[in-house]
């Protein structure tokens, strides 16, 4: 396969094809975006037979800030409209054996509206895909993926584990907690989520450590903190909710977040304040270099036009900094399904 299939969320595309050029670039892979407006998806065209696989091999998903999923794929298949299965199965013949298949659209309301063609395709290609032994259970980490353009048009490709999202449209659902004080108490529960492996949560979020959440009114990420038994101080000159400083483990302090100072180290700082990107990132920068916290998540919320360039200007900057530090540390960025124009990032320094 000699492309590369990304979804992103709509909107996002040309921030997204900016991305995976520049990556594909630093590994030696060079080529061309097909994308349109807000269709929720690119499409990185080489021409090499196999760079598509070769690529998704060369890469990590935690390399990509604004794809959702990356799949290797050919071009378009015309599925036609009343053989469809069959067409499907041909093209299918090419690929190498998976342990799965799932059938996607992008996030649009054109893809939601191929739902029921979804559900209707769905049964007869599975059997269609044992029958023909294109599923084994020793294909490890191999999986099918039929992305939908149209009732007509399809891209058939594989993706590894290695490089990509284990969520169906690589979106993470997470269900609004009712006594969380805001919805984006979910940006970041899914943070979390994203940047900490599972294993490592007893470790790192676990109950008794301290942290500072700059921004914080109403309280949606402080209320991530409290839950995880964390004892918080929520920098902001607006209320905080009730029930959260009924726990006993908010201090709450009226003060600008761009001027506080924690008296000692905390193991988290959080931040979703409406600020300048570049502003935000000096102060993480600060926090960071400074050794006031270990760790930090925080929101960039980014301009209108020339998201990639921002983000890429921000994270130099971080990094920068950390560098004249002396600090040992991980970044990761993600432009999160909770997140909306804005992308997040997770600190950790060692």
């Amino acid at each position: 396969m000699k492309n590369v299939l990304l979804y992103c969320r709509p909107g996002f595309e040309k921030d997204c094809a900016g991305e995976i050029t520049e990556l594909a670039s630093t590994h030696g892979f060079y080529g061309y975006v097909r994308m349109q407006p807000k269709q929720g998806f690119v499409v990185f065209v080489m021409e090499k037979a196999d760079a598509g696989e070769s690529l998704i091999d060369a890469l990590s998903f935690s390399d990509l800030i604004f794809a959702r999923q990356i799949i290797a794929v050919n071009d378009e298949i015309s599925m036609g409209s009343g053989g469809r299965v069959e067409a499907l199965l041909d093209a299918a013949k090419q690929l190498p054996l998976a342990q799965d298949l799932w059938i996607e659209t992008a996030d649009t309301n054109e893809g939601k509206g191929l739902a029921g063609l979804i559900k209707k395709l769905d049964k007869p290609l599975r059997q269609g895909w044992k029958k023909a032994s294109l599923l084994r259970t020793k294909a490890v980490g191999i999986r099918h993926h039929l992305f939908l353009v149209s009732g007509e048009l399809a891209y058939l490709g594989v993706s590894n584990a290695k490089c990509r999202s284990e969520f169906p449209l690589g979106i993470r659902r997470l269900r609004f907690p009712s006594n969380a004080p805001s919805r984006s108490t979910l940006k970041l529960e899914e943070a979390m989520h994203e940047f900490v492996p599972a294993k490592k949560w007893p470790v790192l979020l676990r109950e008794g450590m301290t942290a500072v959440d700059l921004g914080a009114a109403p309280g949606g990420w402080t209320y991530q903190l409290v839950e995880r038994g964390m004892r918080v101080t929520a920098i902001d000159n607006g209320p905080m909710g009730e029930l959260l400083m009924a726990t006993g483990l908010v201090d709450h302090q009226k003060a600008d977040g761009f001027k506080f100072q924690p008296p000692r180290q905390v193991d988290w700082l959080v931040c979703d304040m409406v600020e300048k990107p570049q502003m935000v990132t000096e102060l993480m920068a600060k926090w960071l270099s400074q050794g006031w916290t270990r760790r930090s998540i925080f929101n960039l919320k980014l301009p209108m036009k020339k998201r990639f360039q921002e983000v890429s200007t921000c994270l130099a900057l971080l990094k920068n900094s950390l560098d004249k530090a002396g600090r040992q540390y991980e970044i990761q960025a993600k432009h999160l399904y909770h997140d909306r124009e804005e992308i997040t990032v997770c600190v950790i320094c060692h």
